[in-house]
């Protein structure tokens, strides 16, 4: 994972489900240690598939050696869960950024935003006018890098099963800048 070239950005295939699911498993431990059930954490493959996989788009950051070291989803339009919690997720024209991971021995490089611009510019070219997500209240690492990203608190749910409650946070997507 130390590759010093940037890692490619590509569509997932389903021929990455199982790499994908482990690098979910990588990503999301140090969440689930802090006792933090995010379905990233312990996913089968079949979930990874249901989350990755038409869905909207998803991507992956491969290194050198052919390992997944990042991922996005960009669900459009929000999942059934998140629409029956939120209001916030029937808006129109509202991108939902979901399973959001660098691997551990990966981060510190500016992935998460280069994957978090993969997903501004697809829903950009879509016309799409927001994009919202949820994670953990107690998440604050995750928390502070989103608002960092412009994005701001807007709602909190709780989803069946999850020890903890969830913010959803919304940023708006600036028009394109005319000449």
């Amino acid at each position: 994972m130390d590759a010093p070239e940037d890692p490619v950005l590509r569509p997932v295939t389903a021929q990455d489900v199982p790499a994908l699911t482990r690098l979910l498993h990588a990503a999301y431990a140090d969440l689930a240690a802090d006792g933090l059930n995010f379905t990233g954490a312990s996913q089968d493959e079949a979930t990874t598939a249901r989350r990755s996989l038409r869905v909207g788009a998803s991507w992956v950051l491969v290194d050198r050696a052919g390992e997944l070291v990042g991922t996005v989803t960009a669900s459009s339009p929000p999942g059934r869960g998140i629409r029956s919690l939120t209001s916030l997720a029937l808006e129109p024209d509202r991108v939902w950024l979901n399973q959001l991971a660098v691997h551990p021995d990966a981060r510190g490089r500016g992935l998460a935003t280069r994957l978090w611009a993969t997903v501004r510019a697809w829903s950009v070219e879509r016309g799409m006018r927001s994009v919202g997500l949820d994670t953990a209240v107690p998440a604050t690492g995750l928390r502070a890098m989103y608002r960092r990203w412009g994005f701001v608190d807007a709602d909190t749910v709780q989803w069946p099963g999850k020890t903890y409650r969830s913010v959803v946070m919304v940023r708006d997507l600036a028009p394109p800048r005319r000449p």
